[in-house]
C-alpha cells in the first residue's frame, strides 16, 4: 500500500520534463479559457467581478475526484469545512469567520444556496455534488444579493442546465475500502423546435469504513442515493424551470473517538483506565452501534420574463430534510453515553426581482421571504462511567420546535462613471422572527421544564464597491460590506436558565482591496486581495465540562490577511494553479464565565493555506493522450476551541496533502480511463475535535485511498 505514492512522483516527475521540454514561446491559443460566474446575478468573466470568488468548474471536480462539498477546501483556501460523521453535519469557515454552533436553535454563518435557493441548516448540507455546471465560494458577507446569514460567505452550487440537443454520460468509480460510485445524466429536446427540453441525472455511492471496530458495526460506512430532475422551457421572452432532488442515505455511525490521553470530560476515571491498550488511529472500539440516515427531497421553480425594461425573476423553492442519527458520544467502548438524534426540517422559500441596464446603470432590486420550520427530539442515554457522578444512569429528552420567518428587501446598483470607473451601492434590509418552544427533560436530577422565547432582529447591511479598470487586462477594486446572522437558542440546555438564554446576532463589517490581472497574452491570470473583518458577537459553542452546553457571543473578532489566485499556461500541454490565503484571525474581546479568551486563534482558521495544482498532457501517438493531475494541498495549525487547547490529539498541527491523477484519453471515443490516489503520504489528521474540558473527542481525516475511475460520453 506504501508504493501507492510512486503515483504522485510519476505525476510531479512528468510535470517537471513538461516544464523542462517547453518551448519558451506560445501561441495566443494558449490563453487561459474564460470562467463564468454568477456572483452578481448575472453571468459575469470572473476576471470582471470586484469580489474575491473561487469559482470550480466541473472538469476541475471531476480531476479533483470531489464528489462532496467538503472536498472543496482542497482547492479554495480560505475556506475550512470541518465534516462530522459521513458529512452530513459541517463547521464552514470562511477567512476566519463562521460558526461551531451547529445545533437547530442556529444558523451558519457561511450561507449555502443550490441554483440560487437556501439550504437551511448544518444537517445535510453535505450531500453528494451531482451533474454539477460549477460551485463558486464567494468570500466575505454577500448580503445584499445571497442575503439569508451569507455573513461570512456563501457557497453557490450552479447544475447543469438542461439543453436543446441530446447529450448522455456514464461515470463510475471503484478503490480501496470497498469504494464504488456510479452516475449518469441525460438530457435533450421535449419538442422539436427544443424550447421543451429536459435533464435526468442519478448517482448511487457506497464505501466501508475506514476504521475497524472490534467489538461491533464499523463507523462511518457511506452508502447514498441521489437523483434529480429537471424540465425546462425556454421562449423568446420566457423561461420557466422546473427540477427536483432526492436523496437518501442510511450510513455508519459518526466516525470519531476519544482522542485525548485526558479522558474526563468525557468519561470517570475509572472508565479510562480500562480502555483497551490495542487501538491505533483507525482501529478503535465502542460499545454503540449507530448509524446516520438521511432522506431529503426538494422542489424549486424558475421563471424568467423579459419585460420591455428590465427582466423579472422568481424563484421558489421547498425542501423537506429528515436526519436520523445515533452516535457514541464518548467514542469508546465505555458505557459513558450516546446520542440520538431525530430531525425534520421543511422550508420555504419565495423570491422575486427585477434587474435591467439603464444606460450607464447595471441594476436589480427584489424581495425575498423565507419559512423554516424545524422538529427536532435529541436523547441522551448516560451510563455507569459517564464522567459526572450526579449524572449517571441517566436518560434526558430535548425536544424543540423552532418556527423561522425572514423577509427582505434588497437591491444593488452599477454606475458606470466612464469607461474605466464604476461605482456599486447596494443594501439589505431584513427582518427575521423566531418562535421556539422548548418541552426538555434534562439528563441528572433537573427536573422537566417548559420554555417559549419569540425573539425578533432586524439590520440593514449596506455595501459600497468602486472598480477602476486601468487596461483591458487589469482591474483594481475596493469594498465595504456588512453582513448580519439572526441569533439562536441554546443546544441542549441543562438548565431553566440556560434554556432561557437567546444569545444575540453575528454582525460582520468587511472591508477588500483587490486586483484581477492577466498577462503574457492571457497565458498568466493573476488576483489578489488584500482583506479585513471585524466581526462583533459571534457565536460560539462551548463544552467547559462535562454536561455543559454553553453558546454565547465573542465580543468581537478580527481576521485580516490577503488571497492570492494564480493560473499559468506557459504552453498549450501544461496548466499550473496556485491558490493561498495567508491570514490572522483572533479573538480582540471574548469573556466568557469569567474566562478571558482575548488574543485566542479563532477557530477552524489556519494562518496558512495553500493549493497547489498542476496538470501536464502528454501525447501518445495516434493512441491519444495522457493527462497527468498532481495536486497538493497545505493548512497550518488549526484550533477547535476557544480556548486553544494544545494537548495531543486535541488541536490538529499544520499538515499536506498530497493527490494524483492519471488520465488516459483516446483520440477515437467519447469514453477515458483514470488511476487515482488522494493522501498519498498517508498522512494522520483530524477533521475536527470537539473539545469537552480536559478531552477531545477526534474525527479522523480520511487515509490513503486510491482506485479508478471510467468515463463515458454519448452525444
Amino acid at each position: 500500500m506504501k508504493a501507492l505514492p510512486l503515483l504522485a512522483s510519476a505525476s510531479l516527475l512528468a510535470l517537471c520534463a513538461g516544464v523542462a521540454q517547453a518551448q519558451t514561446t506560445a501561441e495566443a491559443s494558449n490563453a487561459i479559457e474564460e470562467v463564468i460566474v454568477t456572483a452578481q446575478k448575472r453571468a459575469e468573466n470572473l476576471q470582471d467581478v470586484p469580489i474575491s470568488i473561487a469559482a470550480v468548474p466541473a472538469t476541475a471536480l471531476d480531476r479533483g475526484g470531489v464528489q462532496t462539498i467538503d472536498g472543496l477546501q482542497r482547492l479554495a483556501p480560505g475556506l475550512n469545512i470541518s465534516a462530522i460523521g459521513s458529512g452530513f453535519v459541517s463547521y464552514t469557515y470562511i477567512r476566519g469567520a463562521g460558526t461551531n454552533v451547529i445545533d437547530s436553535g442556529s444558523d451558519p454563518s457561511v450561507a449555502y444556496f443550490m441554483d440560487e435557493v437556501y439550504l437551511s441548516g448544518t444537517a445535510g448540507l453535505q450531500s453528494d455534488l451531482l451533474d454539477v455546471e460549477r460551485v463558486e465560494v464567494l468570500k466575505g458577507p454577500q448580503g445584499t444579493l445571497f442575503g439569508r446569514n451569507a455573513a461570512a460567505g456563501a457557497i453557490s452550487i450552479i447544475s447543469k442546465r438542461p439543453a436543446s440537443e441530446f447529450d448522455a454520460y456514464v461515470s463510475g468509480d471503484a478503490g480501496n475500502y470497498d469504494f464504488f460510485a456510479i452516475r449518469g445524466g441525460v438530457t435533450g429536446p421535449l419538442t422539436a423546435d427544443g424550447a421543451w427540453r429536459f435533464r435526468l441525472a442519478g448517482a448511487h455511492r457506497e464505501r466501508g469504513a475506514y476504521t475497524t471496530n472490534p467489538a461491533g458495526r464499523d463507523p462511518g460506512d457511506i452508502d447514498n442515493y441521489t437523483a434529480r430532475g429537471q424540465i425546462e422551457y425556454q421562449g423568446e421572452k420566457l423561461l420557466f424551470r422546473l427540477s427536483g432532488d432526492v436523496f437518501t442515505s442510511d450510513n455508519g455511525m459518526t466516525n470519531h473517538f476519544l482522542s485525548t490521553t485526558a479522558v474526563t470530560g468525557f468519561l470517570s476515571p475509572e472508565a479510562g483506565a480500562r480502555l483497551p491498550t490495542d487501538q491505533s488511529f483507525f482501529r478503535r472500539y465502542y460499545n454503540v452501534d449507530g448509524f446516520e440516515k438521511q432522506d431529503t427531497q426538494s422542489l424549486t421553480a424558475r421563471i424568467e420574463y423579459e419585460l420591455p425594461f428590465a427582466t423579472l425573476t422568481s424563484i421558489t423553492g421547498w425542501r423537506d430534510n429528515q436526519f436520523k442519527r445515533l452516535q457514541d458520544q464518548d467514542g469508546s467502548l465505555a458505557d459513558g453515553y450516546a446520542l440520538g438524534t431525530d430531525q425534520n426540517d421543511i422550508t420555504i422559500s419565495q423570491e422575486l426581482r427585477l434587474s435591467g441596464d439603464s444606460g450607464p446603470v447595471r441594476w436589480i432590486a427584489g424581495l425575498y421571504f423565507y419559512h423554516g420550520m424545524t422538529d427536532r427530539r435529541d436523547t441522551i442515554d448516560s451510563g455507569p462511567d459517564f464522567a459526572v457522578p450526579a449524572l449517571r444512569n441517566s436518560l434526558g429528552t430535548y425536544g424543540q420546535n423552532i418556527d423561522t420567518k425572514s423577509y427582505a428587501i434588497f437591491g444593488q446598483a452599477t454606475y458606470d462613471v466612464t469607461d474605466q470607473f464604476a461605482i456599486t451601492l447596494g443594501g439589505r434590509y431584513t427582518k427575521d422572527k423566531k418562535v421556539s418552544d422548548q418541552a426538555t427533560d434534562p439528563f441528572g436530577p433537573v427536573g422537566a421544564y417548559f420554555v417559549k422565547l419569540t425573539p425578533e432582529w432586524d439590520s440593514f447591511d449596506p455595501a459600497l464597491t468602486l472598480e477602476y479598470k486601468a487596461t483591458p487586462d487589469i482591474m483594481v477594486y475596493a469594498s465595504a460590506r456588512q453582513g448580519f446572522k439572526s441569533g439562536g437558542f441554546q443546544s441542549l440546555p441543562g438548565s431553566l436558565a440556560l434554556a432561557s438564554t437567546v444569545y444575540d446576532p453575528e454582525r460582520v463589517r468587511a472591508y477588500e482591496l483587490g486586483a484581477k490581472s492577466q498577462w503574457w497574452e492571457g497565458r498568466l491570470t493573476a488576483n489578489v486581495a488584500l482583506f479585513r473583518a471585524d466581526i462583533d458577537d459571534q457565536q460560539i459553542l462551548r463544552i467547559p465540562s462535562a454536561g455543559l452546553t454553553i453558546i454565547d457571543n465573542a465580543g468581537k473578532t478580527r481576521t485580516k490577511g490577503v488571497d492570492i489566485a494564480l493560473t499559468a499556461r506557459p504552453v498549450s500541454a501544461l496548466r499550473v494553479d496556485f491558490n493561498a490565503t495567508f491570514q490572522h484571525a483572533r479573538f480582540r474581546e471574548y469573556l466568557s464565565n469569567g474566562i478571558s479568551f482575548a488574543g485566542k486563534h479563532q477557530l477552524r482558521s489556519p494562518d496558512r493555506q495553500i493549493s497547489i495544482v498542476a496538470e501536464y498532457t502528454v501525447p501518445v501517438g495516434e493512441a491519444g493522450d495522457i493527462l497527468l493531475h498532481g495536486e497538493y494541498a497545505y493548512q497550518s495549525k488549526v484550533f477547535f476551541d476557544a480556548a486553544n487547547t494544545s494537548s495531543m490529539n486535541a488541536y490538529q498541527p499544520g499538515y499536506g496533502l498530497v493527490g494524483g491523477r492519471i488520465i488516459f484519453r483516446p483520440a477515437k471515443g467519447d469514453w477515458d480511463f483514470a488511476v487515482w490516489g488522494k493522501n498519498l503520504g498517508d498522512k494522520r489528521y483530524f477533521r475536527n475535535v470537539a473539545i469537552s474540558g480536559p478531552s477531545g473527542l477526534g474525527t479522523p481525516g480520511d487515509p490513503l485511498t486510491y482506485g479508478v475511475s471510467v468515463n463515458w460520453r454519448l452525444r
